[in-house]
C-alpha cells in the first residue's frame, strides 16, 4: 500500500510539474507578445504640441514633426535671414543663429555676422516676400521676390530662392545651412 501512495505521490509531482512549466510557458508567451505590443505603440505614440506663436498643432510621430511645423519654422528662419533693417539685423542674426547645429554654428556665424557689418555699413534695409515653400528630403525650398533698399531707394527687386538645410536631433530643428539658391543651383 505505501509503494501505490508513493507512486500516485510521484505522477502527482510529475504532473503538476507539467503543468508548472505549461503556466510559465503561457506567461513567457504572454509576456513577449505584450513587449511587442508595447514596441509598437511607443514607436506610434504622437507627441502634440501647440505652442503660442502657432496656430495650428505640431504632431511628432517616429521623431518627425508634421510638415506644416516645418513649413512655419522655414517662414519664421526667413525672416530672420531676409527681412532687416540696419539697426535689427544683427540682433536677427543672433535669434537665426540659435537654430544652427553646433558644427555649422562656426561658419554661420562668420557669413551671418560678416553680412550684418555690411548692412549696419551699407544702411541697407531687406524684405522678402515668401510665395512657395518646397518640402524636400531634409531641405525646404523658398521662393519669392527679394527687395533691398539704400534708405528709401530700391536697388535690387528680384525673385529669390532660398534653400534651408536641416535636421531633427533629440526633436530640436538644427540648421545645416542656409544658402541662396543662384540660376544655376549652386551659391
Amino acid at each position: 500500500m505505501k509503494l501505490e501512495l508513493f507512486t500516485s505521490k510521484m505522477s502527482n509531482l510529475f504532473v503538476e510539474n507539467r503543468l508548472l512549466k505549461f503556466v510559465v510557458a503561457v506567461l513567457a508567451a504572454a509576456l513577449i507578445f505584450n513587449s511587442l505590443l508595447v514596441y509598437k505603440a511607443v514607436k506610434y505614440q504622437r507627441v502634440v504640441i501647440v505652442p503660442p506663436k502657432l496656430q495650428e498643432k505640431i504632431e511628432y510621430v517616429n521623431g518627425k514633426p508634421n510638415d506644416d511645423y516645418v513649413k512655419e519654422l522655414a517662414r519664421n528662419i526667413s525672416s530672420l535671414a531676409t527681412t532687416y533693417t540696419p539697426s535689427t539685423a544683427r540682433k536677427q542674426f543672433d535669434a537665426l543663429l540659435s537654430y544652427y547645429a553646433p558644427e555649422s554654428y562656426p561658419e554661420g556665424s562668420k557669413a551671418w555676422y560678416s553680412l550684418a557689418g555690411m548692412i549696419e555699413d551699407a544702411k541697407t534695409s531687406s524684405v522678402f516676400f515668401i510665395q512657395d515653400i518646397i518640402l524636400k528630403d531634409d531641405a525646404v525650398e523658398l521662393s519669392g521676390t527679394l527687395k533691398q533698399f539704400t534708405g528709401d531707394t530700391l536697388f535690387l527687386g528680384e525673385v529669390a530662392t532660398y534653400i534651408i538645410q536641416y535636421r531633427f536631433l533629440d526633436g530640436k530643428f538644427q540648421i545645416i545651412s542656409f544658402r541662396q539658391k543662384t540660376a544655376e543651383g549652386k551659391k
